[in-house]
């Protein structure tokens, strides 16, 4: 008889307490001996990989505070004023200005640039 993988070792068992089976008991030794071993060798991995997981979400997570703030997120948000013509962003009213006098000379200041 060939034992597949999948058979469980109490049915196995029950199977040879039955009669149904005629093995050896050193078969019957070998195969629980593997079983066991196999068991063992997947829990101990089952752990590992789990220990691993949290060493890496712990080493991620020191790299992301090492990095600090995002520099691309901030810039974003420094850039408060946005031209009312093409809708461009800038960062100050100065800077808002001159953007306006070289790029739309034809068209009228806006009310926000007149104290610029």
């Amino acid at each position: 008889m060939i034992l597949d993988e999948d058979t469980s070792e109490s049915h196995f068992y029950e199977a040879f307490l039955v009669g149904s089976l005629e093995i050896s008991q050193g078969a019957v030794t070998s195969f629980i001996r593997i079983n066991e071993e196999r068991r063992k060798f997947e829990m101990a991995r089952g752990h590992q990989k789990f220990q691993s997981q949290q060493k890496n979400a712990q080493k991620q997570e020191k790299l992301k505070k090492a990095q600090g703030h995002d520099q691309k997120s901030a810039a974003l948000k420094a850039l408060v004023f946005t031209c009312t013509v093409c809708k461009s962003q800038m960062p100050d009213p100065k800077t808002y200005k001159q953007h306006f006098e070289s790029k739309h000379p034809k068209a009228a200041l806006p009310p926000e640039l007149a104290s610029a």
